[in-house]
């Protein structure tokens, strides 16, 4: 039985959904999707998708539904970030996207054995759900049989949704809305629009001698607008109109409108259609040739259309005294007119109306192209260098394009500025361009670029492309620092051979965890060794002896930018003599003698005896190989203080000793 009755209501589907009379083709489908059933409880887990699945195999048994494959479905709202549920809003967005006709949602719940299952059938055209079910099964053995009366619920659903809309009566959804009939000397042009969701196929217009007909069908077009032609003068005609779509399922009719043919201006003759930025430039003149209409010109609209065939939209509703200067403009005068707000890069096709006094428009134009300036393509993009970024890009095949701005952020969606003004290249010349301006290190900075004709008017931005800049140079490696010099610190270190290295800088501190100052700037990078001499012709602050310094090394680019410092290197200066000590002395006779004891370190040379002064130290003798000195002894009721100095082989001189103190007798 069950059988038998779907056999019988797929029949009778497949008759309703036939294509209208005179169309060719084969019958239409019904197309539709199931969403996975969702599960009201933890119970309910493991039924919704055999429901889904059970549900889908119902529906393929017939050729007239066609249902959306389960995988495309998944990878379709997997990549849009769209999801199943009941929801008819949801339900409807995403089969508006899919170009469906139907989508089946619901939920499944388990209590016991009792298996409770909810269902929508929901109308993508009518956005709404035309048939709910709720269905209970006893047991897994029940299921599959419910289940496949819920797919013959669908199926009577989607067949009694198709003969309320079919040709003789029609449905409320898709009828023509805002129909015009505008009159002309022995023609009406009528134009009308669809509402908003729905996507004609085509349409049909019947036409009578009177608002309550009856009325003949006179001509099936695709497109919102039709010229009846070849009309008698001063006669009224009444029009309806009805469309249907991709299954031939026809909406009802449109309200009747009217029209009385009468005398109508010339159509004018349009010149040319000029592209610029985001704009096109008309220009055209009035008809020169004689008309019957005697009122004056009024003025003119222009209308516009993605497609040479149409639909026409008015654009631009010119008055003749906002268009001319002239009263007359019979005499073949050009008017221009520039059609702003385009998008770039885009073809428009326009025709022109002339209108009189009585607001009656003459007919079309010939239809003309115009081509708005593109936006930019390809902007190629160069990173990777010190503070400098490289935009490249083809000049535009544009007469108009006067240059180009280029806009720079360093996030990706928001807050880009305007940069920098390219002037001037003709067209199809490779255009270069240099960024230096405030860039930092290591940050990716992101671009765009518009082309202008004025300052004003440009384009909209290209496609955004990124680069990041180079980061600091490298550190500079095995830094050391030979300790035991004079006065000074020999130091080394591996030169670095990358290109971007200018050179090195080197700083000094006395204490490792200090602060370290700049010592000294070594240009080129094959440098591998610097001496700290310190002082007047050396560099930094003067170097002591027996001091201990920490060097640290920094490699520099070509805009002064500097590494990470080096590991730390220290060494020690090579200290003085220690003061001698143990100095001693006597007078006999007239002769004072000296003696102290001998330095320990090895290389000492010399001893230097000075007399300590009221007005400072005087050098009296030096002494070489000896730790003893003499010389005339003070007079009597005088007194001489002496100390001794250490001089070793590299000339550091050691403190004084302590003074000895020598009475004369």
């Amino acid at each position: 039985m069950l059988r038998a009755r779907r056999f019988f209501l797929l029949t009778a589907l497949a008759v309703l959904l036939v294509v209208p009379a005179g169309a060719a083709g084969d019958v239409p489908q019904v197309k539709m999707s199931v969403f996975n059933y969702g599960a009201m409880n933890m119970d309910a887990s493991a039924y919704g998708t055999s429901v889904t699945n059970m549900l889908i195999a119902t529906l393929r048994g017939t050729a007239s539904l066609s249902v959306l494959d389960r995988k495309e479905l998944e990878a379709f709202l997997s990549l849009n970030d769209l999801q199943q549920n009941d929801d008819v809003e949801n339900v409807v967005h995403i089969g508006s996207r899919l170009a469906l006709d139907f989508i089946v949602a619901g939920n499944v719940g388990k209590s016991g054995q009792l298996i409770t299952i909810n269902t929508k059938l929901i109308s993508i055209g009518q956005k709404r759900t035309i048939l709910y079910l709720q269905s209970k099964a006893f047991g897994d053995a029940d299921l599959a049989s419910e289940t496949s009366k819920i797919g013959d619920s669908i199926v009577k659903a989607v067949m009694s949704d198709a003969e309320r809309r079919r040709d003789g009566g029609g449905g409320s959804e898709g009828i023509p809305a805002n129909v015009e009939a505008r009159p002309g000397n022995m023609s009406i042009f009528l134009r009308w629009e669809d509402p908003p969701g729905y996507a004609a196929a085509g349409y049909k217009i019947d036409r009578g001698s009177s608002k309550e007909g009856p009325f003949t069908r006179i001509a099936q077009v695709q497109v919102p607008e039709y010229l009846d032609q070849d009309l008698e003068k001063m006669r009224t005609y009444y029009y309806r109109i009805r469309a249907f779509d991709a299954r031939g399922i026809q909406s009802g009719y449109s309200p009747v409108v009217s029209a009385e043919t009468a005398p109508t201006p010339l159509a004018p003759i349009i010149l040319k259609a000029e592209g610029h930025v985001k704009s096109i430039q008309l220009t055209w003149s009035a008809n020169p040739g004689k008309s019957e209409d005697p009122s004056p010109l009024k003025g003119f609209r222009i209308y516009r259309a993605k497609a040479e065939k149409g639909p026409y939209k008015e654009a631009v509703n010119l008055l003749l005294k906002d268009a001319s200067s002239s009263a007359d403009v019979s005499a073949g005068e050009k008017i221009n007119h520039a059609d702003k707000g385009l998008a770039d890069g885009e073809d428009y096709y326009y025709r022109i109306t002339a209108y009189n006094e009585k607001n009656l428009e003459s007919s079309f134009s010939v239809p003309i192209k115009g081509t708005t300036t593109p936006g930019l393509g390809r902007v190629d993009i160069q990173g990777e260098m010190i503070r400098e970024i490289r935009l490249r890009w083809t000049a535009l095949e544009s007469p108009f394009v006067k240059g180009y701005y280029i806009y720079r952020s360093t996030e990706e969606k928001k807050n880009f500025m305007r940069l920098q003004k390219v002037e001037f290249f003709r067209a199809g010349e490779e255009i270069s361009h240099t960024d230096l301006e405030g860039l930092g290190d290591k940050i990716r900075y992101y671009y765009q670029v518009t082309a202008f004709e004025v300052s004003d008017l440009e384009t909209s931005p290209s496609s955004k492309v990124s680069a990041v800049t180079r980061g600091k140079p490298p550190v500079p490696k095995d830094l050391k620092a030979e300790s035991g010099l004079v006065k000074k610190v020999q130091l080394s270190w591996t030169a670095n051979q990358e290109e971007e290295v200018e050179g090195y800088k080197l700083y000094r501190s006395k204490v490792k965890d200090g602060k370290y100052e700049f010592i000294t700037k070594i240009s080129g990078r094959g440098s591998s060794s610097a001496v700290d001499e310190g002082g007047l012709f050396g560099f930094g602050t003067k170097t002591e002896d027996g001091t201990t310094y920490f060097y640290t090394l920094t490699t520099y680019n070509k805009v002064d930018v500097e590494s990470e410092v080096s590991q730390v290197a220290s060494a020690t200066t090579k200290a003085k003599p220690r003061q001698p000590t143990q100095l001693s002395g006597e007078i006999q006779g007239a002769t004072v003698f000296l003696r102290w004891a001998q330095n320990p370190e090895p290389d000492i040379v010399s001893y230097t005896v000075y007399e300590n002064t009221a007005s400072g130290r005087r050098k009296i003798e030096t002494v070489k190989g000896d730790t003893r000195f003499s010389e005339k002894a003070p007079e009597r009721g005088k007194s001489r203080t002496y100390v001794i100095t250490a001089r070793d082989k590299d000339d550091l001189e050691s403190e004084p000793s302590p003074g000895l103190t020598i009475e004369g007798k």
